[in-house]
């Protein structure tokens, strides 16, 4: 028996649309309702306002269904479907039971880390609907969780390097990587709140506050990426990429996941001098782009560069030099591959077996050094460094005058439970780096392709030397999940949220 698939397909993409109507019904009506909850807890906030957040993630695949129903992909735009309203109906049953309520620091970690938990297991039903991978369902689930934790992390690893997919599922990845890495969904649902109750949710989502307050820091960071994505994405059209290469390379690039349809250094030299200048945009803190945009706009003058953004642009050209020296490669080369791992893009495009061991222990190091604080990017970031420097420096006078000295930041005093957690910070990220490394070991890898492995999926770089395929086994696969996830939410965060440390406010 055949079914014509056209008017079902339009029947779902209906009904998705009135689902979407009816929500946003619900949503400015349901303060008028009195509602009956479970039971009242420090949790239920939390869960409410999941419940959101994967109300807007199930209505993030309807590009995806469009373009698969236009592509004529309609197995993978059932899968979408599939995969929508199941996000939809655990979005609104959780928004039903549960209150939502202003959250506070150690609630707005644990959201994030439920959220990182919870939608990369949701992502897997289309991989799964469409038999992407093989063997068990035990493997079929670890491999498209693996996958789907890459893209929502924005890492970009992957096992299917070198395999063909449906366009619609690789357009979907892009939009679950660019939503993920600037955090669209967790913007939208600051818009919940008033933005006097922000602040602890934009300290534990790395939003700084630029604009007078944080609800329209939110709404800049939102309005300013989306013109990015636009405007790069015309560029490169005109440039001479078709519409789908330019526009994912743009979602790709500008999220950190650096994980492309094509090898990016065959595209002409003025598409790979626009795609460096992504690269380091994306590096760059939020506060810089609020600076250019302003400039463009007239209402400054001039552009005032930070000295975090001053240390970066330095570190750049140090670790050009340095990478360019050990590696004997040109110099633009070199650049541009250090650019891509310390804006923690990964365009897996590194010729691991030309580079040799100090070349790869050096992008280990650029790596864990990262971006700016306040970007897209992983790692310990250039403003930690700074600051741990500066307490580096100091202990000397500890042992010249017997007393602690004062460290000042930015003309304030830099108080010591601050200090502590950028200590412990960029420890814990050199120390499960080097453990996780250990690990890995055991399965074929020699310590500094484990370490390389290893940093780069808690960086969310993506970088791989060695070529991931689904018979890696369990344990490695596993391990790499976890730090993907754990280094997007950030140790801190991710510590803070289930544990009894109180959060620094």
């Amino acid at each position: 028996m055949q079914f014509n698939l056209d008017p079902i397909m339009l029947t779902i993409i209906g009904i998705l649309i009135g689902f979407f109507i009816f929500l946003l019904f619900l949503f400015y009506t349901r303060r008028h309702v009195t509602k009956q909850y479970l039971y009242y807890s420090k949790l239920e906030p939390v869960l409410a306002n999941l419940g959101f957040l994967l109300q807007i993630s199930g209505f993030f695949y309807l590009p995806s269904i469009i373009y698969a129903y236009y592509l004529g992909e309609l197995n993978a735009a059932v899968g979408f479907c599939i995969g929508a309203l199941i996000f939809l109906f655990l979005g609104f049953l959780l928004t039903f039971l549960f209150e939502t309520k202003t959250l506070n620091v150690k609630q707005s970690c644990m959201l994030l880390v439920l959220y990182f938990m919870i939608v990369p297991l949701i992502y897997c039903v289309p991989y799964l609907y469409l038999g992407i991978f093989s063997g068990s369902v035990l493997d079929q689930l670890l491999n498209s969780w693996f996958e789907t934790s890459s893209a929502v992390s924005t890492t970009g690893l992957t096992l299917l390097k070198d395999v063909t997919i449906p366009k619609s599922v690789i357009l979907a990845r892009g939009i679950s990587e660019w939503a993920g890495g600037i955090g669209i969904i967790f913007i939208l649902l600051s818009f919940l709140y008033p933005s006097e109750a922000l602040s602890h949710y934009g300290k534990a989502l790395g939003i700084e506050k630029i604009a007078g307050d944080y609800k329209v820091s939110f709404l800049v960071v939102l309005l300013i990426y989306l013109l990015y994505t636009l405007a790069f994405s015309a560029i490169l059209i005109l440039l001479g990429l078709d519409g789908f290469t330019a526009f994912h390379t743009v979602l790709t690039i500008l999220s950190t996941t650096g994980l492309t349809v094509v090898n990016v250094l065959e595209f002409p030299l003025s598409v790979i001098v626009v795609i460096t200048v992504m690269m380091i945009f994306s590096a760059f803190s939020f506060s810089f782009h609020l600076e250019l945009f302003s400039f463009l706009l007239r209402k400054k003058t001039k552009i005032t560069l930070s000295k975090e953004i001053k240390l970066y642009l330095i570190s750049l050209l140090i670790f050009t030099l340095a990478f360019g020296l050990v590696t004997k490669l040109n110099p633009l080369r070199a650049f541009f591959h250090v650019v891509d791992f310390s804006a923690s893009v990964g365009l897996n495009v590194v010729p691991f077996e030309e580079i040799g061991e100090l070349g790869k222990i050096i992008l280990v190091i650029i790596m864990l050094v990262g971006p700016c604080s306040f970007s897209v990017g992983g790692g310990i970031r250039i403003f930690r460094i700074y600051i741990i420097g500066k307490i580096l420096l100091s202990i000397p006078q500890i042992f010249l005058t017997g007393k602690i000295p004062e460290v000042k930041i930015g003309g304030k005093r830099l108080e010591k439970s601050d200090a502590l957690i950028h200590l412990l910070t960029a420890f814990l990220f050199i120390l499960i780096s080097f453990f996780a490394a250990i690990i890995l070991c055991g399965y074929g890898y020699s310590f500094v392709d484990a370490l390389v492995e290893s940093a780069s999926a808690i960086t969310t770089t993506g970088d791989s030397p060695k070529i991931l395929t689904p018979s890696l086994p369990f344990i490695p696969k596993f391990l790499l999940i976890i730090l993907m996830l754990v280094g997007r939410i950030e140790i801190l965060p991710a510590i803070v949220a289930f544990s009894n440390i109180k959060a620094p406010e």
